[in-house]
């Protein structure tokens, strides 16, 4: 009993006393953890990536105490490595993480704070740039989706539209296709201004693609008031008087989703417009 709880108090990591000899896929004995890429290693310490490629780092401290700079570096090695969690991909961890491991053997190594400084700043930059462009992935890919989607419904919207002479479900089918192409104004407008959305690469991958749905979906809303304001000769009666008014209301639509501010003035324009009939 009391052999087991002297184990349970020592925990299972050994002591070294010469970290030059580890390479790497050896297990490190003071932290159990195996060596996956080895940065730096001397007699005095050791800084490696383990197999979740998280920076490690053992060390003997000189007359009980850690170099200096230690705390201030460490600090921000564990800071930036959280914030990569939700941000980079597995293959653009592993660079980055060694630059965070290069900052951590240049404070073990010597002292070198200027140096361990200037790669971290080096990592700081280079988390910016992939998450910036992670970040942007993901939206477009959430716009991309709903944006296919509406565009296979619309199509096969548009195959019933052709064999339909109802002109009820003919007026119907019309609206949902137009509502469907509200999403091709939608995709139109983010992709051209998509280096201006401000994105949070910390918030991940899920919800960027929510909201690049919903930026889709908020389109597809206006292609919809847009086509029952013309279907219902509240917008541009001029539509009726066209060689092909199905193409303008398409047209229409598409317009509408592009713009966030267009559907807000039309409905308001469409209120001022009923009440004037009430009034008559």
């Amino acid at each position: 009993m009391d052999q087991q709880t002297d184990t349970q108090t020592q925990g299972s990591g050994k002591p070294v006393q010469n970290f030059a000899f580890y390479c790497e896929g050896d297990i490190e004995p003071r932290l159990n953890k195996k060596i996956n890429a080895l940065i730096d290693s001397t007699q005095d310490h050791i800084v490696y990536l383990d197999e979740d490629f998280y920076v490690e780092w053992a060390y003997i401290r000189f007359q009980g105490k850690s170099p200096d700079g230690f705390d201030s570096i460490a600090n921000q090695i564990g800071h930036l490595e959280t914030l990569s969690i939700t941000q980079l991909s597995k293959t653009q961890r592993e660079p980055f993480v060694r630059l965070l491991g290069e900052a951590m053997a240049r404070i073990l190594g010597g002292g070198e704070e200027k140096e361990a400084e200037e790669a971290l700043d080096k990592a700081h930059s280079y988390l910016d740039a992939r998450g910036g462009e992670n970040a942007r992935r993901w939206y477009l890919e959430g716009v991309l989706f709903v944006s296919l989607a509406a565009l296979a419904a619309a199509a096969i919207l548009f195959l019933v539209r052709n064999t339909t002479a109802n002109a009820t479900w003919l007026n119907s089918l019309e609206i949902m296709i137009g509502t469907m192409m509200g999403s091709v104004g939608a995709l139109l407008s983010i992709t051209s201004r998509s280096e201006m959305i401000h994105l949070e690469a910390v918030a991940g991958p899920e919800i960027h693609r929510f909201e690049g749905a919903i930026r889709v979906l908020v389109g597809m809303v206006g292609g919809f008031v847009v086509a029952v304001a013309i279907k219902a000769d509240l917008l541009l009666g001029v539509f009726h008087s066209l060689t092909h008014p199905f193409l303008g209301l398409i047209a229409a639509c598409i317009v509408a989703g592009s713009s966030e501010r267009l559907v807000p003035g039309l409905i308001r324009n469409m209120g001022k417009s009923l009440t004037m009939r009430q009034k008559r």
